[in-house]
């Protein structure tokens, strides 16, 4: 990540703080995300919509996503990072990132947002915003990979989804793999560097009703209500498994399992409740 050219006039936030919710795709972000927000975490006033993918919506703020969007095409990917990313950031993403910020400080005293693309990008927004926290949520590699490719393969037969992206799934071997990796090492390596500002939650907890915003408070004390999981999560839904996964080149598992495991390890440390191994 480049060093921000315009530091000495960082946007500083003021409130009760900011709350990011990072986690790979089809890990319970939105599910996250729309508990925090009834907390009192305010997540977005224009927010993506329900599809049939996520019918409780996803509780992604617009704006962000075409900023991480942005920053992607950037540096040359797309969504479907696969290896690691140390992003580039010009000087005018930077002010647009400031624009953004300001524009959500403003009556809001705990914000934040929630985006799958920003495991990339925490560096930089915690460069502008130092008082930021970053809720983790994971899930075990064989259950989002499994659900993400249900989702793709919804989209391609509908003919849907920007070009053939959809379709790589089926053309790149262990392409879910390997981003649910990228993903995860992304979020370990900002744990390691800012270990006091992560709370790590397994997708299993929530599942069981894990009170996040309870623990977000009493790790942060930020003003969140105690909201029950269970008013924003449905109970049991959607129901455990773990699918046999595809053939993946050697050694990609057993990454995968390594990483699961110090997911789990970060959960337990942060407050989060366990892990989600097995």
């Amino acid at each position: 990540m480049t060093t921000d050219p315009l530091s000495s006039s960082a946007v500083r936030g003021e409130g009760g703080g900011v709350l990011i919710v990072a986690g790979f795709h089809r890990s319970g972000t939105s599910a996250a995300a729309r508990l925090l927000h009834q907390a009192g975490a305010h997540m977005g006033d224009e927010l993506v919509g329900a599809r049939l993918s996520n019918p409780f919506g996803h509780y992604e703020d617009v704006s962000v996503v075409r900023l991480h969007e942005a920053l992607l095409s950037d540096n040359g990917r797309t969504w479907q990072v696969e290896d690691e990313l140390l992003p580039a950031v010009a000087p005018g993403r930077w002010e647009e990132m400031r624009t953004f910020i300001i524009s959500r400080q403003k009556g809001h005293p705990v914000w934040g947002f929630k985006d799958p693309r920003v495991c990339f990008f925490l560096q930089a927004w915690k460069h502008l915003l130092p008082e930021s926290r970053v809720v983790v949520v994971f899930r075990h590699y064989a259950e989002a990979v499994a659900s993400l490719h249900r989702r793709e393969a919804r989209l391609a037969l509908a003919g849907e989804g920007p070009g053939d992206l959809p379709r790589r799934f089926w053309q790149v071997p262990a392409l879910g793999l390997r981003m649910w990796l990228a993903h995860n090492r992304a979020l370990l390596d900002f744990a390691t560097a800012h270990p006091g500002d992560v709370l790590a939650v397994s997708f299993d907890a929530l599942r069981a009703g894990t009170p996040l915003a309870a623990a977000a408070e009493a790790r942060w004390g930020l003003g969140l209500r105690a909201v029950p999981t269970f008013e924003a999560v449905q109970p049991g839904f959607p129901p455990a498994e773990r699918p046999p996964l595809r053939p993946a080149p050697p050694g990609l598992v057993e990454d995968a399992e390594r990483v699961l495991a110090a997911l789990g390890e970060l959960a337990a440390e942060t407050g989060g409740e366990g892990g989600d191994g097995g």
